[in-house]
């Protein structure tokens, strides 16, 4: 796993059972300065995660760690 794909998903376990938009999971899962460097980082990362089932995506382009439940 990558620093960036490690990032997204600690952030995603600071509340699983919500779902994420991926402006809010750039903008909060690294540091200010990252984000205002390069505020599409976690676009890579976050298909990447969707790849391995890591994590998933609901119908409004939302993610959330996978397997949880509402």
């Amino acid at each position: 796993m990558t620093t960036e794909e490690y990032a997204v998903v600690a952030f995603l376990n600071t509340s699983p059972e919500s779902y994420f938009a991926r402006k809010e999971i750039a903008r909060k899962a690294v540091k200010r300065q990252i984000y205002d460097e390069n505020p599409h980082w976690a676009d890579s990362p976050l298909a990447s995660l969707l790849i391995q089932g890591v994590i998933e995506q609901n119908g409004s382009g939302q993610y959330r760690m996978k397997g949880r439940t509402q």
